[in-house]
């Protein structure tokens, strides 16, 4: 089967092509205008009859009614089909990104109690009860967020991103003590997290993913891996349910 994925975030929109299961051909947009323009050169496009799209902010009608027109198209959302049991309370609030992770760690971990971690504009704390049940998880700022905040929300503190290099404990200059206290605390974060979640469950898979899981590389050891295609494996699976 041959498809397509769209995944579409706060900040880029990830276009994939499937065929059997397997990723052939991926790209990165920042505009829909962008991706409008990739598929409507791309010879791939008319090799193609199904699309899936999980979103987390509008996509523009320009875009859904080329789709529409090109496509079958179908909108990630908990009324179709999924490989996993949802036991979420609210799941009409939960984010398409999520759902599809989760998907995409049932597929690949089977029967395995993972923790997704999807490190994008905001980090996102996933659990899945033996491949098959979704529990829930939590929310948190963002590497990016939390930069930005120190930035928005002081007079005088400058607008700063993650320096891989510096791997101190103190900073002796205002830009490092910014760049030390938000990296230092992400990771803090995440370990006590895999940690917490680890004592009760001692065959736990811990999954990074997302635009920020380059930066959790250190961390990546034993039964701790990187998927950044999760996502999409995940909306390829739902569509396949789905058709």
């Amino acid at each position: 089967m041959l498809s397509l994925i769209l995944d579409i975030g706060n900040t880029n929109v990830k276009l994939y092509f499937f065929s059997n299961g397997q990723i052939y051909e991926k790209s990165l947009f920042t505009t829909d205008t962008e991706v409008l323009d990739f598929l409507k050169i791309n010879p791939n496009s008319n090799r193609i009859s199904l699309c899936m799209i999980s979103k987390v902010r509008e996509i523009s009608d320009m875009l859904l009614d080329y789709l529409n027109s090109k496509f079958i198209v179908k909108i990630l959302d908990t009324k179709l089909k999924l490989p996993f049991e949802m036991r979420y309370k609210t799941p009409e609030t939960l984010g398409q990104d999520r759902i599809a992770a989760v998907a995409g760690a049932s597929l690949l971990y089977p029967g395995a109690n993972a923790l997704i971690i999807d490190a994008g504009t905001a980090i996102t704390y996933d659990f899945l009860f033996e491949g098959n049940v979704y529990y829930g998880g939590t929310i948190s700022p963002g590497v990016g967020i939390r930069f930005k905040a120190l930035n928005t929300f002081t007079n005088k503190l400058p607008l700063l991103d993650i320096d891989m290099n510096n791997k101190e404990i103190f900073g002796q200059t205002t830009n490092d003590a910014i760049i030390i206290g938000v990296q230092n605390g992400v990771l803090l974060e995440v370990n006590g997290v895999i940690k917490s979640y680890q004592r009760k469950y001692k065959d736990l898979v811990v999954i990074f993913t997302g635009g920020y899981s380059f930066f959790f590389e250190k961390l990546i050891k034993n039964r701790i891996f990187a998927a950044p295609d999760l996502t999409a494996i995940g909306l390829n699976k739902i569509l396949e349910l789905n058709v």
